[in-house]
């Protein structure tokens, strides 16, 4: 077996464990958290996603953090995975972003183009 065979076996077997472990059919809403993100605002971007789940009583989303996405200077990103597994990432979001980008997504299942990021 050759190391490339053996590297696309190990990754699938490890993509399919992940989807095994997320739950299915909701939104995900996933924000960068690290230092460069913080200090920048992901502090209140976090607390401002939880304030809205809880408040509109959204039970189809799920905010979870990860650290360093690699593109600092657009901080603080957030990504949302639809149930479909489509990926939109928002950049320089703020609190009130933060709340129009979860409930257009979770209500509405609707991307805000003019914030989504752009490369």
């Amino acid at each position: 077996m050759s190391i490339v065979t053996s590297y696309q076996q190990l990754r699938s077997e490890a993509l399919e464990a992940i989807d095994k472990k997320r739950p299915s059919g909701k939104f995900r809403a996933v924000l960068g958290y690290s230092i460069c993100s913080v200090s920048v605002g992901a502090n209140d971007v976090l607390i401002s996603l939880q304030e809205t789940v809880k408040q509109a009583e959204l039970d189809n989303i799920i905010i979870e953090t990860t650290g360093c996405i690699g593109m600092c200077c657009r901080e603080p990103l957030l990504d949302i995975y639809t149930p479909e597994g489509e990926k939109y990432t928002y950049e320089y979001v703020n609190q009130k972003m933060a709340r129009a980008i979860i409930i257009s997504h979770s209500m509405y299942d609707e991307p805000i183009n003019e914030w989504l990021i752009k490369l």
